[in-house]
Order: structure tokens, then C-alpha cells, then sequence
């Protein structure tokens, strides 16, 4: 930071030690002889200092009222003993932390920042900034937003404004993620009692419109909210309440939204439309602001698009339920049950509770992904973790929503499906059926089982057997083996416990159980042939690539060469990773493009030296899908095998390790 700005923040740290009362940026503006915005940017900077004196030290700003520090007798000791500001250790920001505090400028600013203020803001050099500035485009990009750096003018974003707001909603999540930059979501911003948002949601949509008035908005959407039939979930509540600050903020700087007007025609149709027009009525009285009739559309939208919070209770009103939604929701649904039982290998069609919930759930979701809203899923990474099997057989059903809709479901949306289909395959409770393998004797096997038995009640054991003894059992009659020996099975899960069966192999059982009660069993209940499906000169070990569009680019073309498929094919598959990402947890990923560009079905395999970035995670396996999803059995019969190896962390780890084509060919026709 240069001399002059120094002198500057220790001025302004100086008025706001001998201010007794609150003092207003007006008031520092003049004091200090520059900008309001000039008063703003320093206040974040000395915030920053203040921060960093480990001191009982906080800058307070409050609407209205002003800014003041409060301090304890240590902390006044320590702020009059600074000769020189610059002296405060700053710590260094990570990249990460650079790179969403510009992305956060870019975002709040109405005109070009220039390189040289965000070098000043985040004590780096130029050099340095313009590395970040990649990467923050390549985040812009996503959104098909453009960076636009020109020399003497500055940078800006341009771009779609329905894009720009997608951009800033997915800020938020981000800014969620993680402490800012100033750790200023436990200081300076001010407290809401009365408010049903959680105080890290008032905060963080505070940092970004600081002006806000989330009171005043919150009012009129609980009001609004009592003409519904529904009680809106507190995450589709808050979701509506950051679209409007948004909207309402743009519209201040004369950037209003379109709506296409067949859209904007059906959405009228809706009683929801008559709700949304209530709320921009109220909001335009309270904040003295004009709502255009397209903003109107998208608060319908976000009504329409929103979860509820009640759970559905069936009791004996299944057909009336059922009548009341639309026929194309309860086929899409019942073509979701039917996929995803057949691939767990479960009957789900009975499960009226499931039909419904989920039917009432498609609904909401139909509507977001028509309209290109998004839905955000908190519980996402912790489904992909912990339930793999049926979080893929969830994802499968993407198929489904492009046959019945033409539309592309998203990452979030699968996740909210592998919720409804989880409770219902808990309330099928079927118990896992388990082989115990033990080497030494009777009495140690009873008491291995006995032990099971009693901790472990969804566990059903069906037999005992010695290591040499197991391939006398038929596999269709249990699920997994449960040994005290090293071993493999090639057909069922095993796994190794001590015999004297401690709380680490309880948890280990139980993490078995969970995904393989009910995802898709191995062997010879699932007769089919797929070795076709996989080529022994599309499987690729020890791979390097820059990203994951490189590597589509790459395995692409040598499918493009060898003629299964046709030259659209890639950029489709670009498409859809822009829209979601295909991994699917474990490291794994499944990246595919349109199915009726698939000349001739095919799986190309790629394992990979280094992980690369697939969006919120670390990949290294990558099944690069050319199918046709719908017609081919034996692309069925994959998927059903393919979600198992999912749950299979050995069989994982033995790809992984496998640098011959020929072995990691036989152990996938294997899987």
C-alpha cells in the first residue's frame, strides 16, 4: 500500500478513537476530503488491520446510525500505541481467498476496478492479481459471463443480466463455504432477532448488498406466504428472499430483467402469479421502487419452484392425491421408481408413499429446470459419500427428465431424487443376508456370530463356512461375506474383521449394510453379457490431462476416429459437464454426451496419474459413456454393476493400482 493511503487509514483510525458518538461516512467523507467510496474501501482495509491486532478490537457498522470502534482498555492501549499502520502484520490471503474477494468486488461494483486497486485491497502485486484474473474468468465463464480487462478503463463483467444473477446467488454458496477474507461475519454486521433467516445467511447477503433492507423484505414474503396453500422450507424461504435483494438491488442500477413472454403468458395462469404481484406491490410501497412485470415472473417462478416443508401424509388419500397432479409428473415418476428399482435391484412400485412424495417433489422440480432456476442441495456431498449406489441410480434417471421434458437435470435435483428413493428403500427394512468365513474352529465362529447378531439388527446371518467351503453357497442366497481372514470373493462384497469383532468392524458392517442392502447385487442374480461394451484399445492408464475438458476433447476424438460416434458427440458432452457435473462420488466420473450421436455403444476408461478438478471434487476414474441409454439391455445390465462398484472401495483401489490395459480390460468385464 502506498505512503498516501497510510496516512490516510491512520487519520481515519485517529477520528474514529476521539469520536465519543457513531460518525457517519458523510461526515468522514468530509473530514478526511474524499469520496464516500474512497471512506468505504478504507473501512474494509482498516477493518482488515484491526482484525489482525489479536486484540479485543471491533469496527462496528450500522445502517443509519455509523460507524464507531469498540475497544477494551488493552485494545485503546494498543490502538494508541500504533505510530505506523503499516506496521500490523497482515496475514497472506490464500488464492482461494483472492480469487472470491475479486470475484465479490466484481460482482458489487457498478463501474471498471482497476488492477492496481485490487493489488492495493489485497497487499499483492499486479503480477499476482493478473494470475488470479484467470481464474476468476474461467468462473465468470460458467455462467457465460465475460471478463472484459482493458487498459486505462479497467475490469468489468458483461454479459446476460439473467446470468450475472446466477452468478451472484452462486457467490453466496461460496461465501458460505468458508470464513471472508476479514473474518467480518462475526464482527461488523448487525444482528437480526426477529428474522427466520439463520444470522450466516443475513451476513453473508449483507456483504454483498450492505444497504439491504432483509427486515422489510422478510415482512412482506411471510405475509405473502400465508395466502399459499404451503408452508415454504426455510431453504426455498431464504432462496426467494436473496433472489429478491438481488433483484431489487439491479433494478437500482436501471439493470432489469427479461422474460420471455410465452413464459411470462403461462405464468400468469398460475394463483401463485397473483401472490408474486402482491409481494412487487408491497415492496415497490415499502422501498419505493418500480417491480417490472418481469420480475414478477421470476418471484412466480421461485414460489412455483419452491420445496415444502410439510411432509406429504398418504394415509388413504393415494387416488385423491394422485388426480390432483398432473398426468405427465406421475408417469415421469413412475418411470423414475420402475429405472432406479431395477437397477437396486428392488421392487418400488407399492411404495405409495414414494409415488406421491416424490410426484409432488418432481413437480417443483420440473418447474426450476424449465426455467433454468436453480435449487441448491446442502446435503449433496454426504449423499455422493455415503450413499453412492443410490445416489447413481438416482443420476441414471437423467434419461428419463430428456424423454418426458427435453430438459437436463441437475446435479442438486438428483440429489433431492436419491433422498426419496433412500427413505423408501428404508422402509422396505429388509435385512442384509451375510456369510461369516472363519479359519479357527466352532466355538470362535458362534462367537463371531453371536456378537454380530446382537449389535448388528439389520444383519441376518445365513450361514457359517470355512474360506474353502464358500463357493458351496449359492450367491443369489446372501449378500455379503463376512470374514476373519484375508480373502476375495468374485461375485460379493467382503469384509474383514478381527474375531473378536471390536466397534471399528461394527462400523465397518454397518457401512456395508448401508449401501449394500439395497443397491444392485453381484452375480448371478443379474444375468447378462456387457464385455462388449467395453475395448481393450479404449482403456487408458496413467493419463495426464489439464482439466476434465481436455480430457473429453482427447478420449473424444480417438472415439470419433474409431467410428462410435459422430463428431457432435463431444461438444454435447462439454455441454452437459457445464450444466452438471457427471462425477458421481469415490473419484469417479461418467462424462457422456447425447445418446442418439452413439453410432455404436461403447465405455472408454481412463485412469489417471494426478486427480483433476470435476467440479466439487477430485477425480481419477473416469467411464467416458457413449450409450444408448434407453433401448440397450446390456447397457441396463452395465449401470446395475457399475453403481454396485461404487460401493466396492477395494475393487476401486485395485483399478486405480492396475497399470496393464489387459488386466484392468478383465477386471472391468469382471465387475
Amino acid at each position: 500500500m502506498n505512503k498516501t493511503a497510510d496516512t490516510r487509514l491512520e487519520k481515519l483510525l485517529n477520528l474514529l478513537i476521539t469520536n465519543d458518538t457513531p460518525i457517519t461516512i458523510d461526515k468522514l467523507s468530509l473530514n478526511l476530503g474524499v469520496s464516500n467510496r474512497c471512506v468505504r474501501n478504507d473501512l474494509e482495509k482498516l477493518e482488515l488491520y484491526l482484525t489482525n491486532l489479536k486484540e479485543d478490537v471491533r469496527l462496528i457498522k450500522k445502517p443509519r446510525v455509523g460507524i464507531w470502534i469498540e475497544y477494551s482498555k488493552d485494545g485503546l492501549k494498543k490502538l494508541k500505541s500504533i505510530r505506523n499502520i503499516s506496521d500490523i502484520y497482515i496475514e497472506p490471503y490464500s488464492s482461494e481467498e483472492r480469487r472470491r474477494f475479486i470475484i465479490k468486488k466484481l460482482v458489487q461494483s457498478t463501474e471498471p476496478i482497476s488492477m492496481q486497486f485490487l493489488a492495493d485491497e489485497l497487499f499483492v502485486s499486479r503480477v499476482t492479481i493478473h494470475k488470479d484474473l484467470n481464474c476468476v474468468e474461467e468462473w465468470f465463464q460458467k455462467y457465460s459471463l465475460t471478463l472484459v480487462k482493458k487498459q486505462n478503463y479497467g475490469i468489468e463483467i458483461q454479459g446476460d443480466e439473467k446470468n450475472w444473477r446466477k452468478a451472484a446467488i452462486d457467490l453466496l454458496v461460496d461465501l458460505k463455504k468458508g470464513q471472508e477474507i476479514k473474518d467480518i461475519l462475526s464482527q461488523s454486521l448487525e444482528y437480526l432477532p426477529n428474522s427466520r433467516l439463520n444470522q450466516h445467511d443475513i451476513n453473508h447477503i449483507k456483504e454483498l448488498i450492505p444497504h439491504i433492507e432483509i427486515l422489510t423484505i422478510e415482512k412482506i414474503i411471510t405475509e405473502a406466504e400465508k395466502k399459499l396453500k404451503y408452508t415454504l422450507s426455510d431453504e426455498a424461504f431464504t432462496g426467494l428472499l436473496i433472489h429478491i435483494a438481488i433483484s431489487i438491488e439491479r433494478l437500482k442500477q436501471a439493470k432489469d430483467i427479461k422474460m420471455d413472454s410465452k413464459w411470462l403468458k403461462d405464468l400468469k395462469t398460475h394463483d401463485e402469479y397473483e401472490i408474486a404481484s402482491t409481494i412487487g406491490l408491497q415492496l415497490g410501497k415499502e422501498l419505493h421502487i418500480t417491480i417490472p412485470e418481469s420480475e414478477i415472473g421470476y418471484i412466480t417462478l421461485h414460489i412455483l419452484g419452491a420445496q415444502l416443508l410439510e411432509p406429504v401424509d398418504i394415509g388413504d388419500n393415494k387416488d385423491t392425491l394422485i388426480k390432483n397432479i398432473e398426468p405427465e409428473i406421475i408417469s415421469l415418476t413412475k418411470d423414475i421408481i420402475q429405472l432406479t428399482g431395477n437397477i437396486l435391484s428392488v421392487s418400488l412400485q407399492n411404495d405409495n408413499n414414494l409415488l406421491v412424495g416424490l410426484a409432488l417433489h418432481l413437480r417443483t422440480t420440473v418447474k426450476r429446470l424449465q426455467y433454468g432456476l436453480s435449487m441448491r442441495n446442502p446435503l449433496l456431498g454426504n449423499i455422493k459419500e455415503n450413499f453412492p449406489s443410490i445416489f447413481g441410480a438416482s443420476w441414471a434417471t437423467s434419461i428419463i427428465f430428456e424423454k418426458h421434458f427435453g430438459i437436463r437435470i441437475t446435479e442438486e435435483e438428483i440429489g433431492y431424487i436419491a433422498l426419496h428413493i433412500g427413505a423408501a428403500l428404508e422402509r422396505l427394512n429388509e435385512k442384509t443376508k451375510a456369510i461369516v468365513v472363519c479359519a479357527t474352529g466352532v466355538g470362535t465362529s458362534q462367537l463371531v456370530v453371536s456378537r454380530l447378531e446382537k449389535r448388528i439388527k439389520d444383519l441376518e446371518i445365513v450361514g457359517v463356512s470355512s474360506y474353502h467351503d464358500i463357493q458351496k453357497y449359492d450367491t443369489t442366497e446372501f449378500d455379503i461375506i463376512i470374514s476373519t481372514i484375508p480373502m476375495r470373493h468374485d461375485l460379493k462384497p467382503v469384509v474383514k474383521i478381527n474375531v473378536f469383532v471390536d466397534d471399528q468392524d461394527i462400523s465397518a458392517i454397518n457401512t456395508y449394510i448401508k449401501n449394500f442392502n439395497y443397491a444392485s447385487k453381484f452375480g448371478n442374480t443379474i444375468k447378462n453379457n456387457h464385455n462388449h461394451i467395453f475395448s481393450k484399445d479404449l482403456i487408458y492408464t496413467n493419463c495426464v490431462y489439464k482439466d476434465k475438458k481436455d480430457l473429453i476433447k482427447n478420449i473424444g476424438q480417438n472415439l470419433l476416429d474409431k467410428g462410435y460416434i459422430k463428431k457432435s458427440f463431444i461438444q454435447t458432452a462439454i455441454k452437459r459437464e457445464q450444466i452438471t457435473s457427471t462425477a458421481v462420488g469415490k473419484g469417479v466420473a461418467i462424462p457422456h454426451g447425447k445418446e442418439s450421436l452413439v453410432i455404436t455403444p461403447v465405455i472408454a476408461v481412463a485412469i489417471l496419474q494426478n486427480p483433476i478438478d470435476w467440479g466439487d471434487e477430485l477425480v481419477d476414474i473416469v467411464f467416458f459413456l457413449a450409450l444408448q441409454f434407453e433401448n440397450a439391455q446390456d447397457t441396463k445390465s452395465f449401470f446395475k454393476k457399475f453403481y454396485s462398484l461404487l460401493d466396492n472401495h477395494a475393487k476401486l483401489e485395485e483399478i486405480r493400482s492396475t497399470n496393464n490395459k489387459e488386466d484392468l480390460y478383465q477386471l472391468l468385464i469382471d465387475i
